[in-house]
C-alpha cells in the first residue's frame, strides 16, 4: 500500500445491517452471501479507484484518492447489491459511510482519528443508506456527480467521538430515500456524558458485554479500581442505545455516602417527582414499568446493600427494565450476570517484544492514543519502543491505564 500519510484520502466503510439474522436464516447459505457481497462491493470499489484496505467479518474498508470517486463506488455498490440475484430469504443490504481526512499508515494498513470516524459514521447508518461526513461534502463543492442528491442530516453525536459529526445522505431516484432516525446518541433519549477521549481496545470485551447485556435483566461489570469498569459501562451503554426506545440513563453512586439516597438519585436521573402521599418506590415503579429503558448503576460498591436493594426491587417490578452496573462486588441478587474486567494485556516486557507484538497490544495502543493527543505526529517506532515498554514495565496494568 503506498504511504497515506499526510495525504488527503477518503475513507469508505461498509458492513451489512442485519448479518446476524441473515446468519441465522441463512445457515451455511450465509458464506454465499458474504462472498458475493464482498465480491460486488470491490468491484464498485476498484471501477473508481478504490482500493481493499482491510476486512473484517462483514465489514469492509476501502481508500479512494477523492470524495467524488468514493461517491460514486457507493452508489454503484448499492446498486448492484439491489440487482444481484441473492437467495430467496436474503436480501442484504449495506450501510456506508464515507469520510475524508488524513490517516497514517501503521503496518500496511491505515490508523488514526479519520479513520475511527469514518466508522462511526458508518455504523451510525441503516440498511441501503450512504452517509457522508461535513469534510467529504465539503471536497465534492456541494455538488452532488450526475443523479446524485445530497440532504443534509444535520449534527449528530455519534458513539465514543469527542464532538458531534454534520452528516449528510447521498440517494437518487433509484434508490431508497427514507431511513429510520440514525443510530446516533442525539436520537434516543439519555444523559450520557461525552467522552473527551476516544474508547482505544478493549474490541473483545465490548462485543461481549454487549452480548451478555442483551441476554440478561442485570450485567455487573466487576473488578478492582481503575481497570475501566467505568469506560466500559459508557461505551456498552452507547453501543446499545439503540435498543432501548426510552433510552440510557446513568446513575451516578460514587458521591453518595448514605444508602438512603440511591433511590433518591435513580429518580432524579429519570426527573421523577415524589407525589404526595406516594412512596417514591411505587412512583417511580409506576414510571418504569411500561418503559424499555436501560440504567447504568455506576459505582456501586460505595452504597452495595441499597443498590442491591433497589435494583432487585426495580427489575422484580418493571419487566422491560435492563440495568447494567459496575463494581468491585457482586450485588448478590437474583439474575445478576458477572463480568469481570480484565486489566488490559501488557506486553510481556522481560520477553522483548517485537515492534509489532507492542502495537498488538491494547494498553500500547491506548498509550499511543493518548500520546498523539498531545503530539499529533507521535507514531510508535523501533527508536522510541524501548522507551515506552521500559515505562510500561514498571507500572501495574491499572496504574498505567489510570495516568494514560
Amino acid at each position: 500500500m503506498p504511504s497515506d500519510h499526510g495525504a488527503t484520502v477518503t475513507l469508505l466503510f461498509a458492513d451489512l445491517a442485519g448479518s446476524t439474522r441473515l446468519l441465522a436464516d441463512l445457515g451455511d447459505g450465509y458464506a454465499i452471501v458474504l462472498r458475493d457481497y464482498r465480491r460486488l462491493m470491490s468491484e464498485a470499489s476498484a471501477a473508481h479507484q478504490g482500493a481493499l484496505v482491510d476486512t473484517t467479518g462483514d465489514g469492509l474498508f476501502f481508500r479512494f484518492p477523492t470524495a467524488r470517486g468514493a461517491l460514486l463506488a457507493a452508489m454503484a455498490a448499492q446498486r448492484s447489491l439491489r440487482d444481484h440475484a441473492w437467495p430467496e430469504t436474503a436480501q442484504p443490504e449495506a450501510r456506508i459511510g464515507i469520510h475524508t481526512g488524513e490517516p497514517r499508515t501503521s503496518d500496511e494498513s491505515l490508523v488514526g482519528m479519520d479513520v475511527h470516524r469514518a466508522a462511526r459514521i458508518c455504523a451510525a447508518g441503516h440498511g441501503g443508506q450512504i452517509l457522508l461526513s461535513m469534510t467529504a461534502h465539503e471536497l465534492l463543492g456541494g455538488e452532488a456527480p450526475g443523479d446524485v442528491v445530497l440532504r443534509d442530516l444535520g449534527e449528530h453525536r455519534l458513539k465514543d467521538l469527542p464532538r458531534p459529526e454534520r452528516v449528510f445522505q447521498a440517494g437518487a431516484a433509484d434508490l431508497p430515500s427514507e431511513f429510520p432516525p440514525l443510530r446516533s446518541l442525539d436520537n434516543w433519549p439519555n444523559n450520557l456524558p461525552r467522552q473527551l477521549s476516544r474508547f482505544v481496545g478493549r474490541a473483545d470485551e465490548l462485543a461481549a458485554a454487549v452480548e451478555r447485556l442483551a441476554a440478561t435483566p442485570l450485567l455487573m461489570l466487576t473488578g478492582p479500581g481503575g481497570v475501566g469498569k467505568t469506560r466500559l459501562a459508557l461505551e456498552v451503554a452507547a453501543q446499545a442505545v439503540d435498543q432501548f426506545p426510552d433510552g440510557a440513563w446513568l446513575v451516578e453512586l460514587a458521591s453518595l455516602g448514605d444508602g438512603s439516597l440511591v433511590l433518591e438519585t435513580v429518580a432524579s436521573t429519570l426527573r421523577v417527582k415524589e407525589q404526595p402521599g406516594v412512596p417514591l418506590q411505587t412512583t417511580l415503579t409506576n414510571h418504569l414499568e411500561m418503559r424499555r429503558l436501560l440504567l447504568v448503576f455506576d459505582n456501586c460498591e460505595h452504597v452495595l446493600e441499597a443498590a442491591a436493594e433497589v435494583i432487585d426491587e426495580l427489575l422484580h417490578a418493571c419487566a422491560s427494565l435492563r440495568v447494567l452496573a459496575t463494581s468491585r462486588e457482586a450485588l448478590g441478587i437474583a439474575g445478576e450476570s458477572l463480568y469481570p474486567v480484565p486489566s488490559m494485556d501488557v506486553p510481556d516486557v522481560g520477553s522483548n517484544p517485537t515492534l509489532e507484538q507492542l502495537e498488538a497490544s491494547d494498553a500500547v495502543a491506548l498509550f499511543v492514543d493518548r500520546a498523539r493527543a498531545i503530539q499529533p505526529a507521535f507514531t510508535l517506532n523501533d527508536r522510541n519502543a524501548p522507551s515506552v515498554e521500559g515505562w510500561m514495565g514498571f507500572r501495574s496494568p491499572s496504574s498505567w491505564q489510570r495516568h494514560a
